[in-house]
C-alpha cells in the first residue's frame, strides 16, 4: 500500500478534497511540515452491516402462491412398500 505525503500547507487548503480522495482509494496520507511527518491520516475501517433477525424474513425471496397447498402431488411420489 502506497503512501500520500503531503505538505501542512496544502493539507490546510484542501483538506476535505485529501479526505475525499482518501475515502475513495484508502490510501493513507502524511502530513509533513519542514519535510518531516508530523501526522498521518488514515480512513477508518467500515463496519460491517448485520441483518437484523426481526426484519429477516419481512420480505423473503422465495414466495408462496398457495402457503397451505400441497408441496408436490402424490404421483410425484415413488414409495415402495
Amino acid at each position: 500500500m502506497s503512501v500520500r505525503h503531503v505538505g501542512a500547507v496544502e493539507f490546510e487548503a484542501t483538506c476535505m478534497t485529501i479526505i475525499e480522495r482518501m475515502t475513495d482509494d484508502g490510501e493513507p496520507v502524511i502530513v509533513t511540515k519542514g519535510g518531516e511527518p508530523v501526522a498521518m491520516v488514515t480512513p477508518l475501517a467500515r463496519p460491517k452491516r448485520h441483518r437484523s433477525m426481526i426484519g429477516a424474513l419481512k420480505a423473503p425471496d422465495y414466495g408462496f402462491d398457495d402457503p397451505y397447498g400441497q408441496i408436490a402431488s402424490p404421483a410425484d411420489w415413488n414409495a415402495q412398500s
